[in-house]
């Protein structure tokens, strides 16, 4: 793998925060393969929190979560600690740390909600590197999908 392939799957890690951030639904879900999978897995747990198995299903799910969230609360999501465990030319894996925080309009800072880590298998595809999987597993008792 080239270092201009490890520079565009970071710059795709980037997109991902700027995409869902910015309540981009469709650039969020072409992130993902076609048959793209997104997943939360509490640490220890067995069975996914959710499980979504293809770009429309992520579509839907992004457009839903934005149009949910209260319009004065801004999500962040900040990734960092990017590492390459497997690189081949048309597949890779990474894993990334996340810490998503939100913050309000009368907020002085913003209030930490989830960290945890990114496990993401990439194809590279007609369009680029694309993510094929991405699963956050995360240590909060509060179930992901309560934020």
């Amino acid at each position: 793998m080239s270092l201009h392939d490890k520079i565009n799957i970071l710059e795709v890690i980037a997109r991902y925060s700027y995409s869902y951030d910015g309540r981009d639904a469709d650039g969020f879900a072409h992130l993902f393969t076609e048959d793209g999978i997104f997943e939360v897995m509490y640490a220890g747990g067995h069975h996914p929190e959710l499980r979504l198995e293809s770009r429309a299903a992520i579509y839907e799910w992004a457009s839903q979560r934005h149009q949910q969230v209260i319009k004065d609360i801004q999500d962040r999501h900040f990734q960092s600690g990017t590492l390459f465990d497997v690189l081949t030319w048309e597949h890779a894996q990474t894993r990334t740390m996340v810490l998503i925080t939100h913050q309000g309009t009368d907020d002085a800072a913003p209030r930490p909600v989830l960290s945890g880590v990114y496990h993401d298998r990439w194809r590279k595809t007609r369009s680029g590197w694309q993510i094929a999987q991405r699963t956050l597993h995360h240590d909060h008792r509060r179930p992901y999908l309560s934020r």
